[in-house]
């Protein structure tokens, strides 16, 4: 044999082994075999023995479901459950390695775990971990889990806030993609509070954001969560659930609400109650906590219809507030709110508290325009003067807004403006409301001053009635009639009608006041062939009327009417004079012979 075939054998041989020596120290490059230490990290799985026996009770409960996977961007986690004491309990992750060498986390009574690369395990080697729970000395293993880490991927779900739309009829659902998390797959499931767990899938994701398309319920609250994956790696992980998105009924309940107003009091306010009545919104489990999403708010809107002329005519609070109103007309509306946006609405009127204070305002009116006085509220304070035509639109309010005034040396405050800014009409009624604040910009810090009914022009002739007649009603009686003076559409203007009857023959006169309501009275124990005259008038508080036309008229013996019958006349046109308010006058009877005060002898 040569000297190549003496050698040849025992060279092989030794190729042999170097490489088999060589792919072991490859191996062991690969998966490192970690040094011992004498202390533990607590960031570091520690490679000694554990704290405790190493037994097993063998018992039903204790961990379970271990799962351990690589988080992108957040390093590596184990999370598991625990069925059993919860009291003294203490976990302990279990991870060994292919060489047979074992270490452990300690992770208290936590149920989760989270490490980095730098924690000595092998994240691209295969390891085994499982989990031991210490509690009332007793030990209770999980089942095994063999797994490279690395490969073991787990995204998150969606963290943070999901933006929540409607898009053509269906619901959708946007997110902020977890950092390093792209290129994922999305599922979601969502229920009723009626209903189980449905499944649905988003389709794959990849960007900046992703986003569901899902189904919106009309009338019932919806609860979804969301979960991903990476979809090109097929041992990724699901991610667990996301934190509830509760979504409300497209359609909100109505709102159910009662209220009440109060009367007015002494400072020109009321009090406005707003109450709901609970609505039976039923919620899924995940959403029936506060702020979930899926209620349902209220908010009302306060509409001041008087004023018009003032800078802000509305506000709107939540349902729940107490408001307090002037004495002026208001809207309040109540509307229902979701997240996504008003729903249905409810719209109630309350109108203007119309009490009036007789004397407590001061109308002058002149060829200049109009000037009103009236008792004044704290310094600084803005007035709103509000005068219309009764029986008219308010669209045709006039309004008129001062500058912040102070009270002069009478207490009083004062405002004037000419014709040419929508003076009074003559012989027309008005009401007049004066409203205050010392805050204008402030919807609920009006108050009433005072409220009024005024007669543009001169009442006492313009209240004249304006037609009397007399009739037969029997032998000895006659009926007088009227029509109601104009007076009587200004409410509270009219205080009484004041018929006079004279005695032709004796030249007696009586007067008697009846009811401002009244048109007709009855003249009895009349003579017959005697001439009578018979006139009206209508007084006001402040004011004695004209009388009407003197209406002459006689009974015969038969009881018919001398000639000429009377007839009803019409009252004379009226001068336009200029009104005002001068006190009362009392109403009493008077004749011209100055008889003492007595009944009529014609009085029924």
């Amino acid at each position: 044999m040569g000297p190549l075939g003496t050698w040849g054998v025992p060279l092989l041989l030794l190729l042999l082994l170097l490489s088999k020596q060589g792919g072991e120290a490859s191996t062991a490059r690969t998966c490192p075999q970690e040094p011992l230490r004498a202390a533990c990290r607590t960031s570091e799985c520690c490679f000694q023995d554990p704290p405790y026996p190493d037994a097993d009770s063998g018992s039903a409960s204790g961990p379970r479901n271990l799962s351990c996977y690589r988080i992108p961007s957040a390093g590596y986690e184990c999370s598991w459950q625990y069925e059993g004491p919860t009291a003294g309990v203490s976990h302990f992750l279990r991870c060994c390695l292919s060489s047979g060498r074992c270490c452990y986390f300690a992770a208290g009574s936590a149920t989760r775990l989270r490490f980095s690369d730098q924690a000595r395990v092998p994240v691209l080697c295969t390891v085994t971990l499982w989990v031991e729970s210490r509690a009332r000395n007793q030990t209770e293993k999980s089942t095994n889990v063999t797994l490279q880490l690395y490969n073991s991927v787990r995204y998150e779900p969606p963290l943070g806030d999901i933006r929540v739309s409607k898009s053509a009829g269906q619901l959708r659902l946007e997110w902020e993609t977890p950092d390093k998390q792209v290129r994922a797959e999305v599922q979601f499931r969502h229920r009723t509070h009626s209903s189980p767990w449905k499944l649905g899938d988003c389709g794959p994701q990849d960007g900046d954001t992703e986003s569901c398309l899902c189904p919106l319920e009309m009338n019932v609250a919806q609860e979804f969560q969301l979960r991903r994956r990476h979809w090109e790696n097929q041992r990724s992980l699901w991610s667990k659930w996301s934190s509830p998105v509760c979504i409300p009924p497209k359609n909100p309940p109505p709102p159910q609400v009662r209220f009440s107003v109060e009367q007015l009091g002494r400072d020109g306010r009321r009090r406005l109650t707003l109450k709901e009545q609970p609505t039976q919104l039923e919620l899924p489990e995940g959403c029936r906590g506060p702020a979930s999403g899926a209620e349902v708010t209220y908010r009302v809107r306060l509409h001041m219809l008087s004023c018009l002329c003032k800078a802000k005519a509305t506000r709107t609070v939540h349902l729940g507030k107490t408001l307090n109103l002037s004495g002026a007309a208001y809207n309040v509306t109540v509307t229902s709110w979701n997240r996504f946006g008003p729903g249905l609405n409810q719209t109630w009127h309350i109108p203007a508290d119309t009490h009036t204070e007789p004397g407590a305002l001061n109308i002058s009116v002149g060829t200049s325009g109009t000037t009103l006085y009236w008792p004044a509220r704290a310094h600084s304070t803005t007035y709103c003067i509000e005068w219309q035509p009764v029986g008219q639109h308010g669209s045709l309010a006039n309004c008129n807004l001062t500058a912040p005034q102070d009270p002069d040396l009478a207490g009083m405050a004062t405002y004037s403006w000419s014709r040419e800014f929508g003076a009074m009409e003559q012989e027309k009624c008005y009401y007049i409301t004066v409203l205050a604040s010392v805050r204008p910009e402030k919807l609920t810090l009006w108050s009433t001053v005072l409220s009024a009914y005024h007669f543009g022009g001169n009442a006492s002739v313009a209240g004249m009635p304006p037609h009397v007649s007399v009739k037969n009603h029997s032998s000895d009686s006659v009926s007088v009639d009227w029509e109601p003076s104009v007076l009587s559409t200004c409410p509270g203007v009219l205080k009484q009608y004041v018929i006079r009857c004279r005695d032709e023959d004796s030249n007696q006169v009586s007067e008697q006041p009846v009811q401002p309501t009244e048109t007709q009275v009855t003249l009895r124990g009349l003579r017959a062939g005697v001439a009578y005259t018979v006139q009206v008038r209508a007084d006001t508080a402040w004011l004695r009327g004209a009388w009407s036309q003197p209406q002459r008229f006689s009974i015969e013996p038969h009881g018919t009417c001398a000639h000429p019958c009377p007839h009803p006349v019409p009252a004379p046109p009226l001068s336009l004079l200029e009104g005002r308010r001068l006190g009362s006058v009392s109403t009493r009877w008077t004749s011209r012979k100055r008889h003492p005060c007595r009944r009529p002898w014609w009085w029924s």
